[in-house]
């Protein structure tokens, strides 16, 4: 049989256990694959002799320098961990987002034999373990990726897992890894797969429309039952979200990955800070905000409708840094920033709360 990205032959190793600490590494290109008009597989090599260990589900932070600027940006990681010794591989796949310059950037001018710095593995959505009922694998678009590292792991190490797959997509040519999830299919009796298009063209004899309570029931009338790993567009997991409830889940049951820009709440102030009405004047590059007292950078910004990119929101990935040029700040993060940038001035926006009044840039 022939290989397919992902072939799951002679991989026997035990289940990824608790990844490594996130880590700066330099990549190498060493393969680029097209896998529709606007979606690219980029297969990276790190070039260190040991590299971290990832579990499925998680992201990398790349650092581009696009038109002498530092671009820096954060995508899951769609191949699956422990794959045989000394052949490792990461891939990325990516669509061309029209207004994106990292994605852009990647499929004009990425080829293999170029080098890209990156940070990784970052996130917390992810498979730690072979999950213990059966599961549903939920997405849209290219919220796919890092639910195909998690498929592709328990095809490897789990392959009887009683396993959903259920895919949103616009167009027939837009659905992603339909290839090879019909190869696992032959490999994995239990696996099902279901897709929905909300563009069906000519011959389309599958599901069709958005993804909604009926056609969820359509594709899985036990999906109240499945434990739920959902990844797509923000609104795209609200819904999936409510459907999943509606039907008595257990909200603990249902995981998410954020895919793209997330909405920043700003929660109440503290109870210190409306006793003392504190605020502190932020400058970020052109634009001016003030923060309150207790509140992060981020949620200010949002507040105030100052856009600053971000992805976790959480401290994790890494997408909300910025350039601290004076004062001081309160930084609290799960592993998005290393000590290296941390020296060099740099903050993480959705984990640091102001102490004086800051200038910062991208």
């Amino acid at each position: 049989m022939a290989n397919v990205p992902g072939d799951i032959s002679a991989l026997e190793a035990p289940f990824p256990g608790t990844p490594d600490a996130p880590v700066d590494r330099m990549l190498e290109c060493v393969a680029v694959r097209s896998e529709s008009p606007d979606v690219k597989t980029f297969v990276f090599r790190d070039t260190t002799r040991d590299a971290p260990r990832f579990v499925a589900g998680q992201s990398m932070l790349l650092t581009l320098h696009i038109d002498g600027e530092r671009v820096d940006r954060t995508f899951s990681i769609a191949s699956a961990p422990g794959t045989v010794a000394g052949s490792e591989t990461l891939e990325l796949t990516l669509k061309r987002q029209p207004a994106g310059r990292a994605t852009r950037w990647l499929h004009d001018e990425l080829k293999p034999g170029m080098r890209v710095s990156s940070r990784y593995p970052l996130g917390v959505f992810r498979l730690d373990a072979v999950p213990q009922g059966p599961l549903a694998l939920v997405s849209a678009g290219s919220g796919a990726s890092p639910l195909m590292s998690m498929l592709r792991t328990l095809a490897r190490h789990a392959p009887d897992q009683d396993i959903a797959w259920f895919h949103a997509a616009r167009r027939v040519e837009d659905i992603l890894f339909a290839d090879e999830i019909a190869t696992l299919q032959a490999r994995m009796p239990r696996l099902q797969a279901t897709v929905t298009l909300s563009l069906p063209g000519p011959g389309w004899f599958g599901l069709r429309g958005r993804a909604s309570r009926r056609l969820i029931a359509a594709a899985m009338p036990d999906f109240f039952t499945r434990e739920v790993y959902c990844c797509g567009p923000a609104s795209f997991m609200d819904d999936i979200r409510r459907i999943h409830a509606a039907d008595g889940a257990r909200h603990a049951r249902f995981h998410v990955e954020h895919f793209g820009a997330v909405t920043v709440s700003t929660p109440p102030a503290d109870r210190e800070a409306s006793d003392t009405d504190k605020s502190f004047d932020v400058t970020l590059g052109n634009k001016h905000f003030t923060a309150r007292a207790g509140e992060t950078v981020l949620m200010a910004a949002s507040r105030q409708q100052v856009v600053i990119p971000c992805a976790c929101a959480s401290g994790i990935c890494g997408t909300c840094k910025l350039h601290k040029r004076s004062g001081a700040v309160d930084m609290q993060h799960q592993g998005g920033l290393s000590t290296h940038d941390e020296a060099e001035g740099f903050i993480l926006a959705c984990s640091s709360r102001p102490l004086s009044d800051l200038v910062l840039d991208f």
